[in-house]
């Protein structure tokens, strides 16, 4: 993607509206050594330095809702090194369940995880799936050298060696893209690249933080702002790029709220007609809580003690969406 145009690359009938939300590299990262209570190494501050002060700004589709910041900001492999170290992902993850089971109706053999990182969602498949000739794609390539150790098939971390690399085997029966789109400059073309390796007939899994979800009360949160994510996704920009880029939708689910973002999603969603509040609102006003936050907190309590996890009809981060290759395509 490049920032010349206001047209929305993603649904190609909009503009890329500028919006309030603006952030300064520096500023970011300064926050994030705040949270990892340690600097960032030198080579980084230095990765970044050609970025300066200057505004970034976050600019949202008016027909798709799509949302990328200009200038593109992206992590550097020194930045994610640097924050991994603060473990702010949970453990248990909703979208490795949903893609196991639908890889395992699917009868996938041939799955590639792009953005594997150090390999999690493929133990979970290798623990799922016995047998599955599992493969994984990541930009580190110490990452991928590790993998390979471990017995997972791996592809070069240069798309243009994806060729020689896959020379003469079959294509995948199955692609899984989970929580990597919104680190990419270019989603698009980066889509493209990988459907080329997926069979026709065969299933794309993609899971992005969901914008018209939860997290839009929170628009600066340092996990959702570069240069950490540079691109923001809904369900209408999917349902607008897939088909161009020659996948059909088959599913889109949006993750059940987390017991874990409970304490800090409920309060500004309280106002809005989900269940909890419905259920506990008026029980913890009988109680003399009046702040949103001590309402919402004692219906987060309730729920704990009565052992519930997750909050099934409330929106939660994440966005899931299968789609599935069509037999006959050829970009325009």
């Amino acid at each position: 993607m490049t920032c010349e145009s206001n047209n929305c690359l993603v649904c190609e009938r909009g503009t890329l509206e500028p919006t309030s939300l603006t952030v300064r590299i520096p500023n970011v990262l300064k926050r994030w050594e705040e949270v990892m209570s340690s600097p960032f190494p030198a080579a980084v501050w230095r990765d970044y330095a050609a970025t300066g002060d200057k505004v970034v700004i976050f600019s949202q589709c008016t027909e798709c809702g799509f949302g990328r910041f200009d200038p593109v900001v992206t992590g550097t492999a020194g930045f994610y090194e640097a924050i991994s170290a603060t473990d702010y992902y949970n453990s248990e993850k909703w979208e490795f369940y949903c893609a196991a089971d639908d890889l395992k109706e699917s009868g996938a053999h041939r799955i590639l995880d792009v953005g594997c990182g150090s390999g999690r969602f493929l133990d979970y498949l290798r623990s799922r799936l016995g047998g599955a000739a599992l493969y994984g794609y990541d930009l580190n390539e110490g990452l991928v050298a590790q993998l390979a150790k471990r017995g997972f098939g791996t592809l070069p971390n240069d798309p243009v060696r994806f060729d020689e690399a896959l020379a003469g085997q079959p294509p995948f029966d199955a692609i899984c893209m989970l929580q990597i789109l919104e680190h990419v400059a270019d989603p698009v073309n980066f889509l493209e690249k990988f459907l080329r390796l997926l069979k026709p007939g065969g299933l794309l899994i993609v899971t992005t933080p969901n914008a018209a979800g939860p997290i839009r009360f929170f628009p600066d949160a340092l996990t959702e702002i570069p240069p950490h994510h540079v691109t923001r996704w809904t369900e209408r920009a999917f349902a607008a790029l897939l088909p161009k880029l020659g996948a059909s939708i088959r599913s889109v689910k949006i993750e059940p709220l987390p017991e874990y973002l409970w304490d800090s999603y409920l309060p500004p969603m309280w106002d809005d007609p989900i269940w909890p509040a419905q259920i506990f609102d008026p029980l913890a006003r009988k109680r003399g809580l009046h702040a949103v936050g001590e309402r919402a907190g004692f219906a987060a309590q309730a729920m704990r003690s009565a052992g519930i996890r997750w909050l099934h009809g409330v929106s939660g981060h994440t966005i899931y969406v299968t789609a599935c290759r069509e037999e006959q395509w050829t970009r325009s």
